[in-house]
């Protein structure tokens, strides 16, 4: 079975576009190149139709668009009622939502963006999601009922609606869109700016790893461009990791290690049973010969962001209101959480192997284990993991940067979201922590004081100071910093420890078990955690590491 699982994805990978008819020839460790970048595995990839704004921009406003290439300046239905603008819609897609600062994510450490007069920035590690793209997945259902209408002549469609009656689906699969791109061109501008001068204290060129799919090489591309220039190859190299099936890869953890189903995705049913009915409603009384599911609701929502990205304009955007963007948002936000968040139990698992190689490089050891996801052959050898980088860039994927987050513990985002209601107060929003563009940015500081000088590290989350405490080992300052050497010493006693690694991925139930990071959010809240370990017994269990019976839990 093992073998045709294989077979099976050479088979995918030999059906990419671009990919040599020996798909294993040109991979990064066995080219004959160093760096090779056509490896091939490029995933499933198709273009959508040429945009024509110019032509079918047709909505009405004096609003500056503020030269921006698409349009984003539609409100949602009701707005002046609603007290509603166009952030209600442009950041409450989700993950899909185009890239802006996490201006709001933490209000605490406001003030505090500056590094301290006393400090030096020596080294930045950032860890980037790709550019906005074309959906995974098509509209194909949606577009064959409204066909189907339109050929029987039963489709009418009035108002905002009438649109329907001229809409097709045009968009492709996958691939980067221009939005996206130029998202990653302005990344790379922006942090040339910000880290320029740290490159400058190494003669050799630093390696920014990314994924073999379509987007993630063209993301790293347009990123290298924006930094480096046009001869961006002559300054840097791009490592380009195999992403397929049983393949290693810590920017795609989830081909060797599937995630575990968590109890609490559940709630992701219990939402949607409640969510998105008064949308519904609407389009079952202005659209006539069409019977739209919820379903149909959340495709046409996700449309919204799908279309502006790819093809700068969309008729969907107007017919929603404010409260329809958050309940789509708050259906991201249980998906994200509950399956590769604080609520999963997987999430540290898959996150894991990303966080032990981020650990080696702060440590300037190189990779000594523990094994997980990590390319072994790739992360021994200093040519594609190499040490004292003064700069470190990785692409990878939204759902990736979330199961880093929580194997790094970051326990500032790990809301317990409720599938029965919104809690409109939460901190969690897919949106602020993982949009297209998404980055997470840690640097390394020397900084002056009584002592002679201490070197400290600060997290950045879309350019918000994360406000690092004791989930990370650290003792909770107000601009975010933390001792370099305690915020490594956490991560290394705790970080594979509350993984389980081997027992979510390898099916390995060992001494490394932690019964209690099992429980943690995925199975329990934390608050039932804590009463859980006022028993004597389940103190006992909770507390020590050892192989999991079932009588030891009850």
């Amino acid at each position: 079975m093992k073998l045709l699982v294989v077979i099976a994805a050479m088979a995918s990978a030999c059906w990419a576009r671009g990919t040599p008819t020996d798909p294993w020839s040109n991979v990064t460790g066995t080219s004959s190149q160093t760096f090779p970048t056509d490896v091939g595995f490029q995933g499933s990839v198709k273009y959508g139709a040429p945009p024509f704004l110019a032509q079918v921009d047709q909505l009405k406003t004096r609003k500056s668009s503020h030269n921006a290439p698409v349009e984003m300046r539609w409100v949602p239905l009701n707005a002046e009622q609603d007290h509603a603008t166009s952030d209600d819609i442009f950041r409450n897609l989700g993950t899909t939502s185009p890239y802006h600062p996490a201006d709001d994510l933490f209000p605490e450490t406001h003030g505090y963006e500056n590094v301290p007069k006393q400090c030096r920035i020596k080294q930045a590690h950032i860890l980037h999601r790709h550019g906005s793209r074309y959906p995974q997945s098509g509209a194909g259902l949606l577009a064959k009922k409204i066909e189907l209408a339109k050929k029987l002549g039963k489709l009418q469609a009035s108002g905002d609606y009438a649109f329907l009656h001229h809409w097709k689906y045009q968009l492709g699969e996958a691939a980067l869109v221009h939005l996206g791109a130029q998202e990653l061109f302005d990344s790379g501008v922006k942090y040339y700016y910000e880290y320029a001068q740290l490159l400058e204290q190494s003669k050799k060129k630093p390696v920014l790893r990314t994924t073999s799919q379509s987007r993630m090489v063209d993301s790293a591309r347009y990123w290298a461009l924006g930094f480096f220039g046009w001869d961006m190859t002559d300054k840097a190299h791009i490592e380009v990791l195999t992403e397929t099936l049983l393949q290693n890869n810590t920017l795609a953890p989830y081909m060797t290690c599937p995630n575990v189903f968590s109890p609490k995705a559940l709630r992701i049913l219990e939402w949607r049973a409640k969510a998105f009915g008064n949308a519904q409603k609407r389009l079952k009384e202005n659209v006539k010969g069409v019977s739209f599911s919820k379903s149909d609701v959340i495709t046409m929502i996700g449309l919204c962001g799908y279309e502006t990205v790819s093809q700068g304009y969309s008729d969907f955007c107007k017919i929603f209101t404010k409260q329809d963007y958050e309940e789509y948002q708050y259906d991201d936000d249980l998906a994200k959480q509950s399956v590769f968040g604080f609520m999963s139990i997987g999430g540290r698992a898959m996150g894991i192997g990303w966080v032990t190689e981020f650990l080696a490089r702060l440590k300037g050891t190189g990779f000594q284990g523990p094994q997980t996801t990590q390319n072994a052959t790739l992360d021994s050898d200093p040519t594609y993991f190499p040490m004292h980088q003064p700069l470190y860039v990785d692409f990878t994927h939204d759902v990736v940067i979330q199961t880093v987050l929580t194997a790094l513990n970051f326990k500032q985002l790990a809301d317990e979201l409720p599938g029965n209601h919104m809690d409109p107060k939460r901190r969690y929003r897919t949106s602020r922590i993982i949009p297209f563009g998404a980055r997470l940015v840690f640097e390394v500081m020397e900084c002056d004081d009584e002592n002679g000088s201490t070197d400290y590290i600060r997290a950045k989350l879309n350019d918000a100071v994360v406000p690092l405490d004791g989930n990370q080992g650290c003792e909770g300052r107000k601009d975010g910093l933390c001792k370099l050497d305690d915020y490594m010493g956490f991560l290394e006693h705790h970080a594979y420890s509350m993984s389980n690694y081997d027992l979510l991925c390898q099916l390995k139930p060992d001494h490394n078990l932690n019964v209690t990071a099992l429980l943690d959010g995925a199975i329990l809240s934390n608050e039932q955690v804590h009463q859980l370990g006022k028993n004597p017994h389940h103190r006992n269990v909770l507390k020590h590491k050892h192989k999991l019976s079932m009588n030891s839990l009850l």
